[in-house]
């Protein structure tokens, strides 16, 4: 007997009773399986080779930005001007759609017949980005779609390779239409936009802002853009989440501006428009240049924007049909700034010696006749016979007479401010753009701010050089300097223009930069910046800008600018009343109604200047700007 006992004796088992019968099954089911294998084989890499091949082109690796929300925008009080808001939007990825183009063209038609996008728009618009080489961007064919529309496309996506639904920025304008010149708004980029923005890292579909605090701080308000990798199939289903970086909110703005003033002036303005078509007005600080309320009328919802393919016949209409031009912000737009401009001739005048306080005119009629250089009588008007008068009674009555004897020395032995006509224009043009006329304010808003006019002779020479002018219409003549001294002929400016010289002349001679944001907060809303003001000197002597002073809080108390008198209140400005446009059949022209002032007089906390396309400074600016000076005081002052 082995000691390893029975286990390595042979089996007595008959070889009959061994499993041959099972090992035949299973190599039956092994040939069996091979075969099905490869007739699949055959079926993927032969029968149906050409249809995986296109699913497996159509399987990306998708890198997608993730927008960051956008800053939110505040009234000085810490209202919300804006909020975010996503919408439904109709988008195209390039690369998932079907290579044949009559599928394409499918897709296109199905984008013409539901949602109103023109099918060779969505042809142009696929075959720019397929040239721009930007892989897996989404293309925004329509926004703010309706909840039925949305519906409609989830659906047909299902069916359309490349086409789907997304949720896109938006932008809610929650602040009335007071605020649109001033907040502007944001849109799709433009093919040329979108060329220059690439290469600052923004998405094909990234809106940006196009005009005022949009425009402007529009780096501050964009945040960082996020980013995340996916494969998706050609219906936009995720396969796989391969990276993700999440992006960074933008920073927010608070403005200066105050919302109930601004709304107030808004209405104010309208309220009192009368046979005007246009009006402004500017509310700011003689102290550090902030601005609290910047008004222009008419105005219109900036929210239009974000939604043009339904408001275009509204868009049209504003742009095109409306004469009153809603789209241009008043306040920065360029007129002729009449009496207003007197102000500026009073410190040149008085800088330069022509005149002093104490200067004296009798004015003795409304008409002064004047012979030209071609030896044609000419007159000058005056609007009222102010009698003997020295030059607060000049800037408190705005009399002309007297400021042609300041500027260009009529009644002054022929004594301008230079020794010539020509001279005397350069002098005054020296003095206007240091009060800062004839140039942009610099304020923090991209609102198509005009620059304003200060003509001189080398300036006429060179816009009358045309054929159609006449050779000696070229020269600067001795009336040109006259009319220059009192805010007429080419002379032009913006009324944030003339509340930046008042504001100057109040504070003693700091010409200030205006601006309408005071805070950027970060995103948890702590100030990373507050603005500070900013300025340069004007040069004039400050005991020269008070006699100005007295003379505006003359015109108040008991002069041209009564009308803008309020109780308790010690308010100093100047009346203007700009001539222009063709004579009428009674020999007048229409005219533009100014008034600019600030208070209070001893300590000044604000500048008001009003405008009005049409109407008489006095009557109709001055009586306005009293209003605002009264809600300022009972509601604003800080």
């Amino acid at each position: 007997m082995s000691v390893f006992g029975d286990e390595l004796r042979p089996s007595s088992t008959p070889s009959r009773m061994r499993p041959h019968g099972n090992l035949l099954v299973l190599r039956l089911a092994v040939l069996v399986l091979f075969g099905v294998l490869v007739v699949r084989l055959v079926d993927m890499q032969i029968v149906k080779g050409d249809e995986y091949a296109r699913r497996s082109r159509n399987n990306h690796i998708v890198a997608t930005n993730i927008l960051p929300a956008r800053g939110l925008i505040y009234a000085r009080g810490g209202e919300p001007l804006v909020e975010n808001a996503g919408v439904y939007a109709a988008t195209l990825i390039p690369e998932f759609l079907p290579d044949e183009p009559d599928a394409r063209y499918r897709i296109y038609v199905w984008l013409e017949d539901t949602l109103g996008v023109p099918a060779l728009d969505s042809q142009t618009r696929v075959a720019a980005a397929e040239k721009n080489s930007r892989p897996g961007q989404a293309i925004v064919m329509k926004s703010h779609l309706s909840r039925e529309e949305a519906l409609m496309l989830e659906e047909a996506s299902t069916d359309m390779p490349g086409l789907s639904l997304r949720i896109v920025p938006g932008r809610n304008y929650i602040g009335g239409d007071a605020f649109a010149h001033v907040l502007g708004y944001i849109g799709p980029q433009t093919a040329e936009e979108a060329r220059l923005l690439r290469d600052e890292g923004y998405a094909f579909n990234e809106p940006v802002g196009k005009a005022g605090i949009e425009s402007r701080y529009e780096s501050a308000l964009r945040g960082e853009i996020g980013f995340s990798a996916n494969e998706q199939d050609a219906y936009g289903n995720l396969l796989n989440v391969l990276m993700t970086r999440e992006s960074t909110p933008g920073n927010s703005l608070r403005l200066s501006i105050d919302l109930d003033l601004q709304q107030y002036v808004a209405e104010l303005l309208e309220d009192s428009l009368g046979d005007a078509n246009t009006a402004a007005a500017v509310v700011m600080s003689p102290r550090t240049g902030e601005v609290y309320a910047l008004v222009s009328v008419p105005t219109y919802d900036n929210n239009l924007f974000g939604d043009l393919e339904r408001r275009q016949e509204e868009y049209e209409a504003l742009a095109t049909d409306d004469k009153r031009h809603p789209l241009l912000n008043q306040a920065l737009t360029e007129s002729a700034p009449g009496s207003t401009f007197k102000l500026v001739t009073a410190a040149a005048a008085l800088e330069e010696g022509n005149i002093t306080p104490a200067t004296g005119l009798n004015v003795t009629s409304t008409v002064l006749e004047f012979k030209g250089e071609n030896g044609v009588i000419y007159p000058l008007y005056d609007w009222r016979a102010h009698g003997y008068i020295n030059l607060v009674d000049a800037i408190a009555w705005s009399s002309n007479h007297y400021f042609y004897m300041a500027s260009c020395g009529i009644q002054n032995g022929g004594k301008g401010l230079g020794r010539n006509t020509e001279e005397s224009a350069v002098i005054l043009g020296y003095y206007a753009r240091a009060f800062g006329l004839g140039q942009k304010t610099g304020i923090d808003l991209d609102a198509g701010e005009m620059s304003g006019i200060i003509p001189s002779p080398e300036y006429k020479r060179r816009v009358h050089s045309g054929p159609e002018f006449n050779p000696e219409d070229r020269e600067w003549y001795y009336a040109d300097t006259c009319f220059m001294g009192i805010g007429q002929q080419d002379v032009t400016a913006t009324p944030l223009q003339i509340a930046r010289m008042t504001a100057a002349i109040a504070n003693g001679g700091r010409l200030l930069t205006p601006h309408v944001v005071s805070e950027i907060l970060g995103p948890n809303g702590a100030v990373l910046r507050a603005m500070q003001p900013e300025y340069t000197d004007v040069a004039v002597d400050p005991a020269h800008l008070e006699v100005i002073r007295r003379g505006m809080r003359s015109s108040v108390a008991a002069g041209a600018g009564a009308k803008a008198a309020q109780p308790g209140l010690d308010i100093a400005g100047k009346t203007g009343t700009a001539e222009f446009g063709p004579e009428k059949a009674d020999g007048k022209r229409e005219q533009h109604a100014w008034f600019t002032g600030f208070a209070p007089y001893t300590d000044p906390e604000v500048v008001v200047t009003v405008y009005f396309d049409l109407g008489v400074g006095g009557d109709k600016a001055a009586p306005v700007a009293g209003q605002i000076f009264r809600y300022f005081e009972d509601h604003v002052k800080p």
